[in-house]
């Protein structure tokens, strides 16, 4: 645990909020979304990239821009849903239904004292994990 504590880095973080239905210009729904997400919050957590494809194989990326965050197991907010900023800080005002996150869950395992999880860096633009 105390390194655990000695290696950590600064990110921001957002949980997922809601999801709002998009509607043209008659008030008829078009099948697409929009979601929205919480204020950022500082943290900060031990963070490294992934060195192996194996580690990440199982949540279907590749291991090119992906993150291993290391948390205490006790206090940890995120789900598979939330979205992270690492190496850049969130724009002020924050726009809760178009985040300029860098990085997006995609997997959490927890063990006996602290908590595993992986980020996908996303491309901006699609809003997507890049494969």
């Amino acid at each position: 645990m105390r390194l655990l504590r000695k290696n950590r880095q600064p990110l921001y973080y957002s949980t997922y909020k809601a999801k709002a239905a998009v509607k043209d210009d008659y008030g008829n729904e078009t099948g697409e979304y929009v979601l929205t997400y919480n204020t950022p919050v500082l943290a900060s957590w031990n963070v490294s990239y992934v060195d192996s494809d194996a580690e990440v194989e199982m949540f279907g990326i590749a291991s090119k821009d992906v993150l291993r965050i290391t948390a205490d197991k006790d206090t940890f907010p995120l789900d598979e849903a939330s979205i992270l900023w690492f190496g850049k800080t969130p724009h002020t005002p924050f726009a809760e239904a178009a985040p300029d996150h860098n990085y997006a869950i995609v997997g959490i395992r927890p063990s006996l004292n602290e908590l595993l999880f992986y980020a996908a860096k996303v491309d901006t633009f699609a809003d997507q994990p890049v494969i």
